[in-house]
């Protein structure tokens, strides 16, 4: 029996798992970097308002997988890195093109401040990843070069990081890109295995649901007798009893994409208007800080309306 297939979007998808599991992200992707120069005690801050603007002013998409994130440094001053990420799930050509533009954007924005560009490349397509953006006319010439990660590249064992709960994220990216595990019945095994791992490795809780969350989600199951089978399963082995995976979730994550509409200037509205839309993102469990970032307003603010309900 087929049910009517519904999908999280990837992009949200992508965008929700980095913020809640971005110190995991940036040490996965650039170890040395964190452990020598980043100041993890300093939260980070998640600027997709302005990367949103900064699409809109050079007439980009602004439905992409991207983040924006302020990373605070070691040496004891104020200054920041913004680093751009970027999610790359099919072919564009142009893509070497919207990096630059992005890049030169924030540069003319922070001019202060260091910049870091990454892409992760999360496509089928064996010869598609650009790591730079090149121009040159008569004597005139630009070379831009951007650190790049290809997860179809890789095998499962140097995909897999100790003690970095990104590696279940990661391995489910490559599984879902292998066409003999794309069917139902193969996505019920590595799924239901890969989430066994997950528990058994002992993450924190919180972490271990946003894993699942993704891992659940990454590739749709069509035939509801194995989602309901997954379900199941998962409930098993986290021991949980009235776990609604599907419903839980799904729920969230459309909830989280009418809200992050709101950065792409899909709804309107004063303040007033938003009051619902906050206390339903507290309701679901998204932290304050994000909730402020996204309908750019104070977190004290967001404090007194949970105060008064």
């Amino acid at each position: 029996m087929k049910k009517p297939p519904v999908e999280i979007s990837k992009d949200l998808l992508w965008k929700v798992t980095i913020e809640n599991l971005a110190l995991d992200f940036m040490t996965y992707f650039f170890p040395d970097w964190v452990r020598d120069k980043v100041d993890t005690s300093k939260p980070f801050e998640f600027l997709d308002t302005e990367l949103a603007k900064i699409h809109k002013r050079i007439k980009l998409d602004v439905k992409k997988a991207d983040k924006l994130i302020k990373v605070f440094l070691k040496n004891g001053t104020k200054k920041y890195v913004s680093l751009h990420i970027e999610i790359q799930g099919y072919k564009d050509l142009k893509f070497s093109d919207r990096m630059f533009k992005t890049f030169y954007r924030l540069f003319d924005k922070y001019p202060q401040k260091n910049v870091m560009a990454f892409a992760l490349y999360t496509d089928e397509n064996q010869d598609f990843a650009p790591s730079e953006f090149s121009y040159e006319y008569e004597e005139t010439s630009l070379l831009y070069k951007f650190k790049t990660f290809k997860v179809l590249e890789k095998t499962l064992e140097e995909l897999y990081v100790e003690n970095n709960i990104f590696s279940f994220i990661m391995l489910a990216v490559r599984k879902s890109l292998d066409k003999n595990l794309k069917t139902d019945v193969a996505q019920l095994k590595w799924k239901t295995d890969l989430i066994k791992d997950l528990i058994d490795a002992g993450y924190d809780q919180n972490k271990a649901e946003r894993a699942i969350d993704f891992i659940y989600h990454c590739i749709q199951i069509d035939e509801e007798t194995i989602t309901k089978q997954l379900n199941d399963n998962i409930r098993v082995i986290t021991k949980t009893v009235d776990m609604s995976i599907q419903e839980v979730v799904q729920n969230a994550y459309f909830e989280a994409g009418e809200v992050r509409g709101k950065i792409e200037g899909k709804i309107e509205g004063k303040i007033e208007g938003k009051i619902e839309s906050i206390l339903k993102c507290v309701s679901k469990g998204f932290k304050i800080e994000e909730i402020a970032n996204i309908f750019d307003v104070s977190v004290e603010y967001i404090k007194e309306l949970i105060n008064k309900k």
